[in-house]
């Protein structure tokens, strides 16, 4: 085989120089943009703190780990147990389902490395440690009657996984847009984030924004996390092209969405959605197989501005319960219960009336 001649290796060698000069111009560029931002990003408040380090925060210790937890209402009434999305967010966005406290004893927590509950190492974000932590908090607070689940996103997702394996410990079970609970489902789920993703200057802008955020947070217990939650939480709000989740509201505006929260936990998050896949990028999380096993009518939920995980995609999901119905709330996007609380809990309220 011959070799390329020396004019040919030599022209390999400018080219490689030009380039290398080029990456480095891009990189000098970044660092000097990075600076400016440094510079004139304002100092962010405290990020709270975790029940790890603040014993003033509502929480119940279950199994062996402090979950941040609060409750609602009369003990002595059915057990109606919120299950947040993310993974990652808190329960704040949904507390508005306390209003059912009157008739049920409604429990809110964060799951483990989520919100204001400890953070935890990589190796306890698995499906399993999840849906484990769900039933001891369901034996905890109804050990002898069945719970009624209220779960959205990817707590809808989370919530589908226990009714499969455990259908005698759920009587009643609301998913409020679970993101996806077959591979196939999954893949397409991916693929749509995908193409909406998109780069601009003020894409690049709000990520240097948010890690100039992250590197100047103050106060105690500051560790690779909190500045990781920082980053992520910035991130998040960026309300402009390229940010896929515009387009789980109405209007493609995160002003219409009710998401406050606490603190989100980035590591939950990347962790737990990159278990979903395999090697090969598909989805292999299957939440569907055992759902043949709730023999129980199931209530979803979805937002008529949803165009992600919206009524189309739910659909499909009815599709895969023996029993279910689907509700589409209008006027709302991917958080309904912060959006349009009456119409929501009404449709909820009606639906945890039925005998089962």
């Amino acid at each position: 085989m011959a070799l390329p001649s020396s004019s040919v290796r030599a022209r390999w060698v400018q080219w490689l120089k030009v380039l290398g000069i080029a990456l480095a111009g891009v990189l000098v560029c970044l660092g000097l943009l990075f600076g400016w931002f440094l510079l004139t990003t304002p100092t962010p408040p405290p990020i709270p703190r975790t029940t790890a380090q603040d014993d003033t925060l509502p929480a119940r210790t279950i199994d062996g780990f402090r979950f941040h937890l609060e409750t609602h209402g009369d003990p002595q009434r059915p057990v109606v147990i919120a299950i947040h999305g993310g993974p990652g967010n808190d329960y704040r966005y949904l507390l508005p389902l306390a209003a059912l406290a009157p008739d049920y004893f409604v429990v809110f927590y964060d799951q483990r490395g989520a919100g204001l509950s400890p953070r935890v190492p990589a190796a306890d974000f698995t499906l399993e440690r999840f849906v484990a932590d769900l039933d001891a908090i369901g034996r905890t607070f109804s050990p002898n009657e069945p719970v009624r689940l209220i779960g959205h996103s990817w707590g809808g997702m989370l919530a589908t996984a226990y009714l499969a394996r455990h259908p005698e410990r759920v009587s009643h079970a609301v998913l409020a847009e679970p993101g996806f609970l077959t591979p196939e489902l999954g893949d397409r789920f991916v693929q749509t984030l995908d193409e909406r993703t998109g780069f601009s200057a003020a894409s690049l802008a709000a990520v240097l924004r948010a890690a100039a955020s992250a590197v100047k947070l103050p106060g105690p217990d500051i560790d690779l996390d909190a500045r990781l939650d920082q980053f992520g939480r910035q991130v998040s709000a960026y309300n402009g092209p390229g940010n896929p989740v515009l387009g789980y509201f109405c209007g493609h505006d995160l002003r219409t969405a009710s998401l406050p929260s606490w603190r989100l936990g980035v590591r939950a998050m990347t962790t737990t959605l990159g278990s979903a896949r395999g090697e090969d990028g598909k989805v292999t999380l299957n939440l569907a197989r055992g759902v043949e096993r709730f023999p129980r009518e199931v209530l979803l939920l979805a937002g008529s501005c949803d165009e992600i995980i919206g009524p189309e995609v739910q659909e499909q999901h009815r599709r895969l319960f023996p029993q279910a119905r689907l509700a589409v709330i209008q006027g709302a996007g991917h958080t309904m219960f912060g959006e349009r609380p009456e119409e929501s809990l009404r449709l909820i309220r009606q639906y945890f009336a039925q005998a089962q």
